[in-house]
């Protein structure tokens, strides 16, 4: 994948489990909308606060000025202003959107962007070689209160080859 536009979440949740090192391992560029980067390091106390506020001063991240969301208005009450920033933005380039959150995707989705999670940027990891398994960085997530269904867990690990259908 040569180009991604990142919501808060997936930079939030990789950068609380130490591992914003893996988006330019499987992907050339990742740009953040103003909005969510703002998002992300407004309060230095937060988890992951420093370390996305470092991976976008040493270049790891991009940031980028919030694009014209005016054709997303109608989704305004569903969504945080850093979605649309970033659904917006991919919608403009067009490139895929690194999303998470349930009713964001959807709406990224009905306006013709592609989607990819936080655990599909581990996938990917993990298919490249880049991690040699994905079950502790999805445990660790977890840990780290971010939320995982159980189903999509299963499905990762599965599609990893971490786990078989039948087990």
């Amino acid at each position: 994948m040569r180009l991604v536009v990142a919501d808060s979440g997936p930079l939030i949740a990789l950068a609380r489990i130490g591992r914003l090192d893996l988006l330019p391992k499987v992907v050339e560029q990742v740009l953040v909308p103003h909005t969510v980067a703002a998002e992300c390091t407004r309060d230095p106390d937060k988890p992951g606060a420093r370390a996305i506020r470092m991976a976008l001063q040493s270049g790891l991240l991009r940031e980028t000025a919030d694009p014209d969301a005016t054709a997303l208005a109608a989704a305004q009450a569903q969504a945080d202003p850093g979605e649309l920033a970033a659904i917006a933005l991919a919608a403009a380039l067009p490139a895929p959107v690194l999303i998470d959150d349930a009713i964001a995707r959807r709406i990224a989705r009905a306006h013709g962007v592609q989607v990819i999670g936080t655990a599909g940027v581990l996938l990917k990891a993990r298919k490249t070689g880049a991690v040699e398994r994905i079950a502790p960085l999805l445990a660790e997530m977890r840990a780290n209160g971010y939320f995982l269904s159980d189903a999509l867990i299963e499905e990762m690990l599965r599609r990893s080859g971490e786990r078989s259908a039948n087990d």
